[in-house]
């Protein structure tokens, strides 16, 4: 009998458990925004979400843009000119990502490949992983 109420009470922590962990999995994908503002000179985009979503997304811009591993930090603030001399603005902040592309100073394929980048972006912070 004893054996009964010991399995049962397992039973019940690890239902208890899982609806937890479930629970903080939705919550945490939530307190996501993005603002994206495309205009004839200037391409940016605003993005703020989870603090634990900023490695996933750090590293996927590392990924994208640098052999150099140098966005994985977790505060940058400051412009930055990658291998294919695209000049853009960053600020990185733990649940914070600014990035700003100035359209005349940069080709059409280096703004291009910022708003795949941004895209991806999107595409990270919305899985549920």
């Amino acid at each position: 009998m004893r054996k009964i109420i010991l399995v049962f009470l397992i039973g019940i922590m690890v239902i208890i458990g899982f609806g937890v962990f479930v629970a903080f999995k939705i919550a945490s994908n939530t307190n996501i925004s993005i603002n994206v503002n495309d205009n004839d000179e200037e391409y940016q985009v605003e993005a703020s979400y989870g603090r634990a979503q900023s490695r996933r997304v750090l590293s996927y811009i590392d990924a994208q843009l640098s052999k150099s591993k140098q966005f994985r930090h977790s505060r940058m603030d400051g412009d930055i000119e990658l291998d294919d001399h695209t000049k853009l603005y960053i600020k990185t902040r733990p649940g914070r990502l600014i990035i700003k592309i100035n359209k005349n100073d940069n080709d059409s394929a280096g703004v291009e490949r910022i708003r795949e980048l941004t895209e991806g972006i999107k595409v990270r912070l919305t899985e549920n992983n």
